[in-house]
């Protein structure tokens, strides 16, 4: 049984049974990327979507230890299906290999990082069809980890430092061209794009106009299905919006459900069913 969040009791997210069609949530794993969530017992959780709405909310596997941090989600094992890529306090890269919406194990991915790096995001940024992993170094350098069936194959910087006024939020095409950009927010509100070409930056473009600092970008996903990325924000008020992106731009902005109560972290979006 699909088990569903509703916001009440101040915010609060309550498990109730889920009124999801189930032929809706198959079609919205064929394309739609979901919107995954952690609450502060651990317990990962994701929302199927369809044309950028609600479908239920569904638990993935058991409560994780806060030794462990969800940092971003895509398919570093090139099977079609987006992983969820975690970090351990000791630096470990591990990732959740991931079908219909349920983990299927847990791999460990090279050898432990040092905290001088920050892994950012995940997404295809060299356009080879397999999600990489993002990283970004104390000094600003931003860096990846080219994949392979889950494997790393090396590690490659991108551009020059940058500096820490500008913060790297996530991974993913919001210009269309079929390779992930990187997306940024300055400290002023303002959000930007990195076009990708191979790896490699190819320019730098604003998106819209400056954001309040009552807004949190939390993830970059396709979860209208259009084939073009979104970026997902959400509001202190817990309230879920994306802006809808065509060819680099914003052609809209709309919210997702109700708001999400604050014990509940949007932690990734991407397409785990």
């Amino acid at each position: 049984m699909f088990v569903c969040l509703s916001a009440i009791a101040g915010l609060a997210l309550t498990a109730v049974a889920c009124d999801a069609d189930p032929k809706l949530v198959s079609r919205a794993g064929t394309g739609t990327d979901d919107i995954i969530w952690q609450h502060y017992s651990g317990q990962v959780h994701y929302w199927p979507l369809h044309k950028g709405k609600r479908l239920g909310g569904i638990d993935i596997f058991t409560p994780v230890g806060n030794d462990w941090t969800l940092r971003g989600v895509g398919d570093v094992n090139g099977d079609g299906t987006d992983d969820i890529v975690w970090q351990h306090n000791t630096g470990q890269v591990h990732y959740w290999p991931m079908q219909g919406g349920q983990r299927l194990g847990g791999v460990d991915i090279f050898t432990p990082v040092g905290n001088d790096w920050t892994l950012r995001g995940v997404g295809d940024v060299d356009g080879d069809g397999t999600h990489d992993i993002v990283w970004q170094h104390s000094s600003g350098q931003v860096h990846y980890w080219p994949m392979y069936e889950g494997q790393r194959l090396g590690g490659v910087d991108i551009s020059t430092p940058v500096g820490n006024d500008w913060t790297l939020r996530g991974v993913g095409d919001v210009d269309g061209d079929g390779t992930d950009d990187i997306v940024w927010q300055h400290n002023n509100g303002q959000p930007h794009y990195w076009p990708m070409h191979e790896g490699q930056r190819v320019d730098g473009i604003n998106i819209y106009t400056p954001v309040g600092n009552d807004w949190a970008m939390r993830g970059v996903g396709d979860v209208d299905g259009d084939g073009t990325d979104d970026i997902v924000w959400q509001h202190n008020n817990g309230q879920v919006h994306y802006w809808r992106m065509y060819d680099g731009y914003r052609t809209a902005g709309i919210n997702i459900f109700t708001p999400v109560g604050n014990d509940w972290r949007l932690a990734g979006v991407g397409n785990v069913d």
